[in-house]
């Protein structure tokens, strides 16, 4: 994929069913818009309606606006990010011995 490239979401056409996306929203509520296709649907399909505004400040902006504490990222007591690293370093580098074919596949 070329760096420089813009994503953009895809256009809802006008005859979107709203009352479905609803539903869809409610059925895929534990799924994140950004991996499931279904819940992306229904969210652009709901913005597009003018059903959902899409939030424009994070949730530490959102937590200074309204006086609640949002607890830094160095906080003691919060998980060990070295160890963290170290773990995903460990899964990159196993991942990587299984996408590299065998040496007898080389020739």
């Amino acid at each position: 994929m070329n760096r420089d490239a813009l994503l953009t979401p895809p256009e809802v056409c006008g005859r979107a069913d709203v009352r479905l996306a609803h539903e869809q929203m409610r059925v895929h509520r534990s799924c994140r818009v950004e991996r499931c296709v279904w819940k992306a649907a229904a969210y652009h399909t709901l913005v597009s309606a003018g059903r959902l505004t899409p939030q424009t400040v994070s949730p530490r902006e959102r937590a200074a606006a309204r006086g609640v504490q949002f607890p830094p990222l160095d906080e003691p007591g919060r998980a060990d990010w070295s160890l963290v690293a170290h773990t995903l370093q460990e899964v990159l580098k196993r991942l990587s011995e299984l996408a590299t074919p065998p040496e007898s596949c080389r020739r």
